[in-house]
């Protein structure tokens, strides 16, 4: 059960200091219209993987089930990303101040549509061995803990 609780805190701080160091660097870079708004899109998506595993974590500190109510803003926070990852893809092309740009904003978009496949959908990391394609092909994707969690509520 330690080894869980420090996971999942070593995940929430993990997805946290991802975002810091994203941010510094973004500030850095003079980044165009398209990718700024890809980037917008990746820090949302992770600061809710922070906030998912720190509350994880929480729960296990203190020895209580996730709340109903916590399963639903998933479930929306589920739709709502679809949406505004559709909104970005397609807008990213229209606003876009340069090519450069719009490649910045293509890959920046394309992290963090992995990102919320492996929160929302599938588990695409696996341990210290990250994410390893050969092991996802031979035993398949497995559902996310926040996938799980939405299918036991609707069951």
């Amino acid at each position: 059960m330690k080894r869980l609780k420090n996971q999942f805190l070593n995940l929430a701080a993990g997805e946290l200091a991802a975002v810091v160091v994203f941010v510094f660097v973004s500030r850095l870079l003079n980044f165009g219209a398209a990718a700024w708004a890809a980037f917008s899109c990746l820090i949302f998506i992770l600061l809710q993987g922070s906030m998912y595993w720190l509350y994880r974590y929480l729960l296990i500190r203190k020895k209580r089930e996730v709340h109903p109510n916590v399963i639903r803003i998933l479930s929306i926070a589920r739709i709502l990303n679809l949406i505004l990852l559709a909104v970005i893809g397609l807008a990213v092309p229209f606003v876009r101040s340069s090519t450069g740009d719009l490649v910045i904003a293509a890959v920046i978009f394309l992290f963090g549509v992995v990102e919320y496949i492996n929160y929302y959908w599938y588990r695409l990391s696996y341990g210290r061995s990250g994410f390893n394609i050969r092991l996802l092909l031979s035993n398949g994707l497995k559902k996310s803990s926040i996938s799980k969690l939405i299918a036991r509520a609707s069951t």
